[in-house]
């Protein structure tokens, strides 16, 4: 179970350096070996604890725009970037660029109706 873990951790990493670099939302054609989409893995991932690696932070800066600050003020686990990441391909599916209001804020510290489930 825990290579099964490691392999979907990397798979995530790879898709969502492909939606950061190609804007490729799915990123099922990442060249892993694995077929399995970004949103897929956003929810096997949204309550995995473990850290997310630090070299990311500057994407994750450039995707919570203004709300950034609130993304930082503590670390952030592999769930906390697979919520944040769900939200926001559904935003972008939607026509938007981000989600409305606060939703950094939202996603992290509250409002669960807008959790993905």
């Amino acid at each position: 179970m825990k290579n099964n873990l490691l392999n979907l951790r990397r798979f995530f990493r790879n898709r969502f350096e492909r939606l950061l670099d190609l804007n490729d939302a799915d990123g099922s054609g990442a060249g892993d070996g694995s077929a399995i989409g970004l949103l897929e893995l956003c929810g096997i991932l949204a309550s995995d604890d473990q850290p997310f690696p630090r070299h990311y932070d500057r994407d994750l800066r450039r995707l919570c725009g203004q709300e950034a600050i609130v993304w930082f003020r503590d670390d952030r686990s592999y769930g906390d970037v697979a919520r944040l990441v769900s939200q926001l391909v559904e935003a972008r599916d939607r026509g938007e660029r981000r989600p409305d209001g606060n939703w950094v804020h939202e996603l992290l510290y509250g409002d669960v109706s807008r959790r993905p489930a």
